[in-house]
Formats: structure tokens, C-alpha cells, sequence
């Protein structure tokens, strides 16, 4: 093996090892709290987790809902309210996390099928074009949420 070809193996093993999980856009722990109201819509949240570049959050969907939005919590004079969001922003290496409060999905008409099987598999799209598919646990109002990875 001659000196380049060395140096290339070795350039690609320490490329592979610098590859960490904050390299990596991805979303974890969404779950759905069904609305306790039949009409009223759900809402939904999750860590959305940046990459290696700044980007942002520009829709997200599923073919088992009839609409989704994204939202936030704002407060004005001692008052609550929601007001829908075109993006949301997440940092490279940093987590965003949709929460009670803050910024969350509003989510009208939950298919039956999402129900049953307590998933509601929902598609992220980005800025920069990636779109990761996600499985959010569904649970009813009051019922805590199993442990999602």
C-alpha cells in the first residue's frame, strides 16, 4: 500500500469518528395529546434537534390528520394566546423543544387508525429540504406518556 492510499484510509477513519450525533438533524420524543374536546384540535410537540448547519422548521404533515400547524404561546398583558409560525428555527447543534407553552403543533382530525395503534406517523420539513419521517406516540387527555427514544 503506498503512503496516499494510507493517508486517505486514515483521513476517512478520523472523518468517520468526528461524525457525532450532534451532527445529525433529527427529532425525538413527539407525542399527541388527543384534544378532550370532539372538534377542538390536538396538540403536539417534540426535540427537534440541529445538524451541522443552521436551519428551520417549515411545515410539518401527515396523511392521517386533516390539518397541522405550527404555533406559540405568546403572552401580552398578562394574557395567553397562539399565533401561528411559518418556521421555527433550530441552531446547528442545538434542541428546540416544542413543549406545552411555547411553541408546539396544533393538529386537527386524527385519523381513527393513529388512534388505535397510539402512533401518528408525521413528516418534518425543512429549510434545506430534508424531511425526516417521525412516529408520535398518541395518547389520550390525562394519560401519561409511555417512554418514546
Amino acid at each position: 500500500m503506498n503512503k496516499i492510499s494510507i493517508m486517505l484510509a486514515a483521513s476517512a477513519s478520523f472523518l468517520l469518528v468526528s461524525c457525532g450525533q450532534g451532527d445529525i438533524l433529527f427529532a425525538d420524543k413527539a407525542v399527541v395529546n388527543l384534544s378532550p374536546v370532539e372538534g377542538n384540535p390536538s396538540a403536539g410537540y417534540m426535540n427537534l434537534h440541529g445538524g451541522r448547519v443552521d436551519v428551520a422548521l417549515v411545515g410539518v404533515t401527515s396523511d392521517d390528520v386533516l390539518r397541522m400547524e405550527m404555533h406559540e404561546t405568546v403572552e401580552k398583558d398578562g394574557m395567553a394566546s397562539m399565533a401561528k409560525l411559518k418556521s421555527i428555527p433550530v441552531p446547528a447543534g442545538k434542541t428546540v423543544k416544542l413543549e406545552p407553552g411555547g411553541k408546539h403543533l396544533m393538529i386537527w382530525g386524527v385519523g381513527e387508525g393513529s388512534k388505535k395503534r397510539g402512533l401518528l406517523t408525521m413528516t418534518l420539513i425543512y429549510s434545506n429540504n430534508d424531511r425526516i419521517e417521525i412516529n408520535a406516540v398518541v395518547k389520550n387527555a390525562g394519560e401519561a406518556a409511555p417512554a418514546v427514544e
